[in-house]
């Protein structure tokens, strides 16, 4: 089995002196590691200079003596130089071009890899022994193990056992240390995700936008993001249940098992990199866990590594609140409520989607069973706005004539309501299940893997993306959802106040301006939303029609 070729994102142009491509490792100079180059004396996560010689050795290094273990999730490649997984290819998931997405683009050395003693050793710059001959091994239907140990004259050793399972997106790694101290290695080491993320998307920024390292301690997520010229290095102390980096659709995850990190650590670095139709923010981000041991003959720490797609319900089975890193219902105040709407709708479209196989039409439907549900509500605002307007003529009047004492013009409006049969804010309710639904929806659109590279009809292949310029053809659909919008509020807000009509025309085209680079997937909902208020409306005058009638005769 070959080398496979990862995807190369669309940058043209660099515009720093130090740009790295979207596939390769950053590198951060820090003074608490030796920059020699020296096999056995370099952090392979936290340089930001390398030597080219140095590199390709390492880049032929990586790629010999290569274990291949397929899974029915993935494809990992294994080499003995560093002891660890150097290609991890996504079978479900692709590029635009149709290859398997690569989590581990690029890689110069292995990934995780231990730093050990301040970083004057790190595991990915030795050479392991197998305990398997070169070749490719099957774990479609049961666990493969395979070990690799580096091991001295003097018994002590380090070794790395891995446990790779046939339909998860994480494997095991158990890390055993034999009398470190003879090799020098006391106090702490760190387990290193040293391989940024690549872009997967046609739309580099909006990879980028979310490149991020993240970190659950103190029962809440993190963000290790406080960039100072342009540059990461963070450490956050603290009780760590896990430490990861993500994109916009996937994520790599470190997870101690037997016990908790006490630390959280980050390096990146930004350069603004020129593609074909703008200037972006390129982020390269690597993160890892601190693990403190004592002087200890013997030591076996355990990890879940987790490498795989952002999918809620998925994540949410590792029962470490790996979901949280999608971003769902952390928002301060009103999170749990967004979070209470956006759970069901990411196990009711996929469900939906096993009899409707077309997200495009899967949303439709969506669409119209929250109009079905929230009918009475809007068959009530209706007839409230209805009747508000035909009481304006005496609010002008209420107005003119008490327009100097606004406590005798407030009891006389309410007056006139309660007269009527008024209630000035029924026109409202429809809004107020709509309002978390939509920030719900808007949450996941985001964040989820199910819209992407998801086609709905004709040029319209991809609900995940929005309009990358206003002349982008998915602006079609952002016009079909003014339009549809606009109709709405001049059907039930016509012959309203000033105000009122000024909504009518500024509202929708806001909504169109906001929208546009949304998800197609939020955008052709909203649009269907407001055409099925439409109906709702000519229900209710038919509905009036009728009572109207009956009294007549």
């Amino acid at each position: 089995m070959g080398l496979y070729t990862p995807y190369q994102p669309p940058v043209k142009e660099t515009i720093t002196d130090t740009t790295v491509t979207a596939n390769q490792t950053p590198f951060t100079v820090d003074s608490q590691y030796n920059n020699s180059m020296e096999p056995a004396s370099v952090s392979p996560a936290l340089t930001t200079q390398t030597d080219s010689a140095t590199t390709d050795r390492t880049r032929q290094t990586v790629v010999n003596d290569t274990i291949i273990v397929e899974t029915n999730k993935y494809i990992v490649k294994l080499s003995t130089f560093g002891g660890g997984p150097v290609s991890l290819l996504l079978k479900d998931y692709t590029y635009r071009n149709g290859e398997m997405i690569e989590m581990i683009p690029d890689a110069q050395f292995a990934t995780p890899s231990a730093s050990f003693a301040g970083g004057t050793y790190n595991t990915a710059q030795t050479t392991f022994e197998s305990s398997h001959q070169p070749g490719t091994f099957y774990a479609n239907s049961g666990e493969f193990s395979m070990t690799y140990q580096f091991v001295k004259a003097d018994g002590s050793a380090i070794k790395k056992h891995y446990r790779f399972y046939p339909d998860t997106y994480h494997y095991d790694l158990d890390i055993e240390l034999i009398e470190p101290s003879k090799m020098g290695l006391t106090g702490k080491y760190s387990l290193i995700w040293n391989t940024p993320l690549g872009v997967t998307e046609p739309q580099p920024k909006t990879d980028y936008d979310v490149m991020n390292a993240i970190t659950y301690q103190g029962g809440s997520l993190e963000k290790l993001d406080d960039f100072e010229d342009n540059k990461l290095k963070q450490t956050l102390d603290g009780t760590t249940k896990w430490a990861g980096v993500r994109s916009k659709y996937f994520s790599a995850v470190l997870i101690p098992k037997n016990r908790n990190a006490d630390a959280a650590i980050a390096n990146g670095i930004i350069n603004s990199v020129a593609t074909k139709d703008e200037i972006i923010d390129e982020r390269l981000v690597t993160v890892g866990i601190e693990m403190p041991f004592a002087n200890v003959v013997s030591l076996v720490d355990s990890f879940t590594i987790f490498v795989g797609p952002l999918d809620y319900h998925m994540m949410a089975d590792y029962d470490v609140h790996l979901e949280d890193i999608m971003d769902i219902g952390t928002t301060p105040f009103i999170g749990w409520l967004i979070k209470i709407f956006a759970v069901p709708i990411m196990w009711l479209l996929p469900e939906m989607y096993e009899y409707v196989p077309n997200y495009g039409l899967v949303i439709i439907l969506f669409a119209f069973l929250v109009k079905i549900l929230t009918l009475p509500l809007s068959m009530k605002s209706f007839k409230s706005m209805n009747a508000m307007k035909e009481v304006q003529p005496q609010l002008e009047e209420i107005k003119k004539k008490h327009g100097k004492d606004p406590q005798l013009m407030q009891k006389e409006t309410m007056k006139l309501y309660k007269e009527h049969g008024v209630n000035p804010i029924s026109g409202c309710l429809p809004m107020l299940p709509q309002m978390p639904l939509f920030f719900a929806m808007f949450a996941v659109f985001r964040s989820t893997i199910l819209l992407r590279d998801a086609p709905f009809f004709w040029i319209f292949d991809d609900l995940s993306r929005g309009a990358t310029s206003y002349t982008d053809p998915y602006m079609i659909l952002v016009l079909v959802m003014v339009g549809a919008q606009f109709l709405s509020q001049k059907l039930t807000m016509g012959a309203g106040t000033q105000q009122n009509k000024a909504l009518i025309y500024l509202m929708p085209v806001f909504m169109g301006w906001a929208f546009h680079s949304f998800a197609s997937g939020l955008v052709l909902y909203w649009a269907i939303f407001s055409l099925m208020s439409l109906v709702d409306y000519f229900l209710f005058k038919r509905k009036e029609l009728k009572n109207t009638n009956i009294k007549t005769a």
